[in-house]
């Protein structure tokens, strides 16, 4: 019993014993070969083309103009015509039908009302009744005035030489104006005056000015004195020089 109950030891009680599992058959529907037979495809060549292409025969090669149209070749009817009856007979001499007269007619054609000359003068069709403002009439040679300068080109014309004449007589006043004349003793000496003080005033402000002169805007300042000042000296040594020129004529 205890045999029975514990079985003894043996190597191969450890050893793992490979389980085969039979897989069962698959599934296969009863309605299958129907199926195939509904869905068979019908159109073998649609895609790749027929499965067995002829061989060309070498003689059917391709001929000069055996793709042009030909027209049908034309058959030769032969038709008999057979008359049943005889045609009348020639009549003998000489025969003229007889030749009508014609008839003198004078037809007359009703003439409608006068219709008034017009001009299409635009691409929708519109008409354009001859009359005097359409331009068209040829009266505008008939006028009094024809060939005359107009009146607006005689006031322009007078207008433009009276603006003229007015610029001349400026002008000459204005050389009148510009032209030298001789000075007076006094009113050189006034001029020579002013200029003298106007001088004293420059070279005061001159004389003000800083010993060291570093800054651009003080040069600027001192060289534009420095300018007037001499200006001004040149300005009096002309006039005294004048003034002595005219006191020894």
């Amino acid at each position: 019993m205890a045999g029975e109950l514990y079985p003894l030891e043996s190597i191969h009680n450890f050893i793992e014993k490979t389980v085969i599992i039979e897989k069962p058959q698959r599934y296969v529907s009863k309605f299958r070969p129907t199926v195939l037979e509904e869905t068979k495809p019908t159109n073998y060549m649609k895609t790749m083309g027929p499965t067995r292409l002829d061989v060309p025969v070498p003689t059917n090669y391709l001929k000069k103009h055996s793709k042009e149209p030909k027209l049908p070749e034309i058959k030769q009817v032969k038709t008999h015509y057979i008359c049943s009856s005889k045609k009348p007979a020639v009549p003998s001499g000489p025969f003229l039908p007889p030749v009508a007269t014609p008839t003198k007619r004078k037809t007359t054609t009703p003439k409608g009302p006068k219709q008034t000359p017009c001009v299409v003068d635009t691409n929708k069709g519109h008409k354009e009744f001859h009359n005097r403002n359409s331009g068209l009439v040829p009266v505008y040679i008939r006028k009094k005035d024809y060939g005359e300068v107009p009146n607006y080109l005689m006031r322009r014309k007078a207008k433009h030489q009276k603006a003229l004449e007015e610029y001349n007589i400026n002008l000459k006043k204005q050389e009148e104006h510009e032209t030298m004349k001789y000075l007076s003793d006094m009113e050189c000496q006034a001029i020579v005056e002013d200029l003298k003080q106007k001088y004293n005033e420059l070279n005061a402000e001159y004389q003000r000015l800083p010993f060291m002169i570093d800054t651009p805007s003080m040069k600027t300042r001192k060289v534009r004195l420095e300018v007037e000042m001499k200006q001004l000296e040149d300005d009096i040594k002309l006039l005294n020089r004048l003034e002595s020129i005219c006191k020894n004529k």
